[in-house]
């Protein structure tokens, strides 16, 4: 932890000194107040390993752990390849079983191929582990070192966020800053090597770029700077960083137009055109609506959250259940099995989309390389299938409310109550809210389109409560702005400066 500390240090000192080269400039915060917010989002690195190592064993067998060994892994070769390290930074590495960089880098990684039956979108796991890539040769393979890093990357997005957005929360900065920074979810997760801390890096710098172009005359570079954001929104987590700029894109448009009236109809009407121009060319595109798209992922997601053996060979990739007494280890090698006759497993074609079923093998001669095996999840809810009300009923319940206290089963749970409380009290803040000040309801209901619609989306797809409390924060989070924004009894209300 000492390379921590010094990082922090020089971190902290930077904003204090030149508020890190004039990024963090505000005529409400200053400078050291950015230095000791930043401070209380730092924690979140220590508290994260403390929390991991006290109760799950370390952070090993869980993503952020994974991450950072794909990166320790391929970090080795760049640093003695070049010519390694330019195509894999450029996206021409060659990750095909056999080949050079296959052998020598992605063999033994677990999440940079983890994504290959999401035939849908792209696998986002290579742009987290392409980042820490570059990071580490600033940090050393130091695990700590790299989640300070993509938290104070986290940091510099909520602060764009924050520059965007506050002129519609005058009197009430600091706070609004504070919910950014400190919302349990998004705190905890963004003190990882995870993919949050860099989702709202490019969150915040989307909504920024986004509203210079709508109202101000922009240079070239910022407008190719946005086309880059708009780029990768579409390859990191879409489903959060796309759809988010979508609005913001449509907020920042109907606030600059003076002749249109009623502009949270034209709002909600614009965003259900753009949802089914996506469909339409879902459709054309991949051969399926979005809909059965969010089915497929489901599917996959449940049958990995149920654990299993997970095996792959140039032209299969299956899933069996987790019994080791299915398959037998081929003499002479290191990680080389085959599946013993008669057992049942599902398995995808390498180029094809659909899930395939082998309910009784015979193919006792086919050899596979063992990816990964996983233990089962007991965090598994079951969300409502009988109609379509009851399932969006379901969805919001497991998103919104769920757990609460009474049903919690552990201290994450807990935790995740203490959210829900706070969702709780902003739905009710907002419902009052709305119906007290309807003519300037724009931006609430622009905030409450991106939390709700993504967490019914996270809600569907990801049927797992731990899932939940993370995919969730990124989206959450514009609740709790939407619920500050009707504020206004809380606060004296004053001019913008």
């Amino acid at each position: 932890m000492t390379l921590f500390v010094l990082y922090y240090i020089f971190l902290t000192t930077l904003i204090v000194y030149n508020g890190c080269f004039n990024l963090f400039e505000d005529n409400r915060i200053s400078k050291t107040k950015f230095a000791l917010i930043f401070a209380g989002k730092a924690i979140a690195v220590p508290v994260f390993i403390f929390v991991y190592n006290q109760f799950y064993g370390g952070i090993k067998n869980f993503d952020t752990g994974k991450f950072y060994h794909d990166v320790m892994v391929i970090s080795d070769l760049a640093k003695k390849d070049l010519n390694f390290f330019l195509r894999f930074i450029l996206g021409f590495q060659n990750d095909q079983l056999g080949s050079y960089d296959y052998e020598y880098a992605f063999r033994s990684t677990y999440n940079w191929s983890n994504g290959k039956i999401k035939d849908y979108v792209y696998n986002d796991n290579r742009i987290l582990i392409r980042v820490h890539v570059l990071i580490n040769f600033i940090a050393f393979n130091s695990y700590p070192v790299h989640a300070l890093l993509n938290c104070f990357l986290s940091f510099i997005g909520i602060y764009f966020l924050f520059k965007t957005f506050k002129e519609w929360f005058v009197g009430k900065e600091l706070l609004m800053l504070l919910i950014l920074c400190f919302f349990p979810a998004l705190w905890f997760y963004t003190g990882a090597l995870l993919k949050e801390g860099i989702s709202i890096f490019v969150l915040g710098n989307l909504a920024y770029q986004v509203k210079k172009v709508c109202f101000h005359k922009t240079l070239l570079l910022s407008k190719l700077y946005l086309v880059f954001l708009l780029l990768i929104s579409v390859l990191l987590k879409p489903y959060v960083l796309a759809f988010s700029g979508v609005c913001f894109t449509l907020f920042f448009m109907l606030v600059r137009s003076s002749k249109i009236k009623n502009k949270v109809i034209v709002f909600i009407s614009v965003l259900f055109f753009f949802v089914f121009l996506v469909n339409i060319f879902s459709i054309l595109l991949k051969n399926r609506s979005i809909g059965t798209a969010i089915m497929q992922h489901q599917q996959r997601f449940i049958s990995v959250s149920k654990g299993g053996i997970f095996l792959e060979n140039a032209l299969t990739f299956a899933r069996l259940p987790n019994d080791t007494a299915l398959i037998k280890k081929v003499p002479g090698t290191k990680n080389i099995f085959t599946i013993n006759s008669k057992v049942s497993f599902i398995y995808w074609k390498t180029g094809k989309k659909d899930t395939l079923y082998c309910l009784d093998n015979s193919d006792t001669v086919s050899r596979y390389e063992l990816v990964e095996i996983i233990h089962e999840s007991h965090s598994n809810i079951s969300t409502s299938q009988t109609n379509l009300l009851s399932v969006i009923a379901s969805c919001y319940y497991y998103t919104l409310f769920y757990p609460f206290f009474f049903n919690a089963a552990n201290a994450l749970q807990f935790l995740a109550s203490f959210e829900n409380l706070a969702i709780v009290a902003a739905l009710i803040m907002i419902i009052f809210g709305m119906f007290q000040n309807r003519k300037n309801s724009l931006l609430p209901v622009a905030f409450m389109c991106i939390a709700l619609c993504i967490c019914l989306l996270v809600g569907f797809s990801a049927p797992n409560s731990g899932a939940i409390f993370r995919y969730r924060s990124p989206a959450i989070i514009f609740m709790l702005l939407a619920a500050l924004y009707y504020c206004k009894q809380l606060f004296k209300k004053r001019k913008p400066e």
